[in-house]
């Protein structure tokens, strides 16, 4: 099997611009300057996006963790069990091998809000945005380039009074990949 670029890959695999037709990243994502390693996303984000006490944190008291295995990679869904509509779902995108680059692909132009200005996380790429399906202002996606080809994501939904003090769900977001990010990099 040959890449993009005629040369066939050491391990016998296609690689990840050859899955993708173009060479990573692509279609405006930054390049990822100091890639984290594939390990830092292996697993599921129950067991290492955050702790139980940065889910308390940020949470309160947070329902059990629902796990799911998506077209993208694993994720993990939590929620405010005081019923004040917050939850955070944090998916790792492992299986696309297009990483910050299928955000800008198929995200941004169908997104009600696009967040390109979020300052770098840890030095990593970011950007942020709200579903062209969404009411309301109370959900942001957060996503994180740690690799050309790799990414993760934080969906926060803020609460009820968060709402009500006018904060910003995509600022929020940021803050909760943040600590994802830190814990990432502790296992890589």
């Amino acid at each position: 099997m040959t890449s993009c670029t005629g040369k066939t890959p050491t391990n016998g695999t296609a690689s990840p611009a050859s899955t993708t037709g173009a060479e990573l990243p692509n279609s405006g994502a930054p390049k990822v300057g100091n890639p984290l390693p594939a390990a830092a996303l292996d697993g599921s984000p129950c067991d290492s996006a955050l702790t139980a006490g940065q889910l308390t944190g940020y949470l309160g008291q947070p329902t059990a963790p629902k796990a799911s295995d998506t077209e993208l990679g694993p994720t993990c869904d939590w929620a405010s069990a005081a019923g004040t509509a917050a939850g955070i779902l944090v998916g790792y995108d492992t299986k696309s091998g297009q990483g910050l680059s299928l955000t800008y692909k198929n995200a941004k132009p169908k997104a009600k809000r696009w967040v390109d200005d979020l300052e770098p996380i840890q030095g990593y790429p970011a950007v942020g945005y709200v579903d062209a399906g969404t009411t309301d202002n109370r959900a942001c996606v957060i996503v994180v380039g740690v690799a050309d080809n790799l990414a993760y994501s934080v969906s926060l939904s803020i609460g009820d009074s968060a709402v009500q003090a006018g904060k910003d769900a995509c600022q929020l977001g940021r803050g909760v990949a943040d600590t994802v990010l830190t814990n990432l990099k502790a296992r890589a």
